[in-house]
């Protein structure tokens, strides 16, 4: 019981934070030096508002905004909890470059711990069924979303606007940083899922105040 109560204990004061967002075709180059010190500075006052409480980030470690907010905790000595949309060994075929493959095998190493499925779990299976996975995993963990967003709809199942709409659901904080526009940050009240129209309308209302 005492050894039970003790890892309860832990788990309580422990604060996961979980990143969803675009890659790199919908994050333009031109905006990482902002989007990078937008992450530091939205993991920082997360930090700060929770003293007593162990950040940790989860991330999908898909490129683009997974890994940039993975390499931002690391940086800033957060443990990095990576689970993955499939068996590493597929993942990485994905991915078009061996610079990209690189930085995905560093951020395994990184890793403090990997969740993924088993090694022949894709097969026969649709790739979206992967990231909606994931992403539920991940939600499942999650106190804090942080989610790099253009405004626009999602491209495929298990996309951003579907982690977002599945947070706020949940109840989830989420932390909205727009991967195109130098804005500040937005919190997102939690809330049923919502048409397009609509969420631009609410997210005019957000940036008024």
């Amino acid at each position: 019981m005492a050894r039970l109560a003790t890892k309860r204990s832990a788990a309580a004061r422990t604060l996961y934070v979980g990143i969803t967002g675009h890659r790199p075709n919908r994050m333009p180059q031109s905006e990482l030096p902002r989007l990078k010190g937008a992450l530091v500075a939205t993991l920082a006052g997360i930090q700060t508002r929770h003293p007593a409480r162990a950040c940790r980030l989860l991330s999908g470690l898909a490129e683009g905004a997974d890994r940039l907010a993975a390499f931002t905790a690391l940086g800033m000595g957060w443990p990095l909890d990576a689970i993955l949309a499939f068996h590493r060994g597929r993942f990485q075929e994905d991915f078009p470059d061996a610079y990209s493959k690189g930085e995905f095998r560093a951020l395994l190493a990184a890793a403090a711990t990997v969740l993924e499925p088993s090694r022949r779990w894709h097969v026969g299976r649709d790739a979206n069924e992967g990231y909606e996975a994931m992403a539920s995993a991940m939600l499942e963990r999650c106190h804090i979303l942080v989610a790099i967003w253009d405004g626009e709809r999602s491209q495929g199942r298990g996309g951003t606007v579907d982690v977002i709409d599945a947070a706020r659901r949940q109840g989830i904080k989420v932390i909205w940083l727009h991967a195109t526009k130098p804005e500040r940050p937005r919190t997102m009240p939690p809330g049923a899922r919502i048409g397009m129209r609509r969420q631009r309308a609410e997210m005019r209302s957000i940036a008024k105040h």
